[in-house]
């Protein structure tokens, strides 16, 4: 409920907005209506910057989403810098053998 929510952490709301952008815009991705899901995704990192840093995993993941948007269109000078900088993160996090990484 609204209720409930307004009575949530305001970080929490903020991680949650950033996961309903990310899914709205996967959903749009996946259509093929990359002209509406780019601002989705760009909105979704920036609010996982502004909560949780820029070198965090749900930031890498925002970054990767964006980028392979930006593959699908055929900007690859644009998605290139994004998905070096998704890699860089998670293998700082995480190590360059995990699945996150690997994958």
């Amino acid at each position: 409920s609204c209720r409930h929510r307004a009575q949530q952490p305001s970080w929490l709301v903020r991680a949650e907005v950033a996961e309903s952008l990310n899914n709205l815009a996967q959903l749009l991705h996946n259509q093929g209506k990359y002209d509406e899901a780019e601002p989705l995704f760009q909105r979704a990192l920036k609010t996982r910057e502004e909560k949780f840093g820029s070198n965090h995993p749900q930031v890498a993941a925002s970054l990767n989403n964006l980028a392979g948007l930006l593959e699908n269109q055929g900007k690859y000078d644009e998605a290139e810098p994004l998905f070096q900088r998704a890699l860089k993160t998670r293998e700082e996090k995480f190590g360059s053998n995990h699945p996150q990484v690997a994958a």
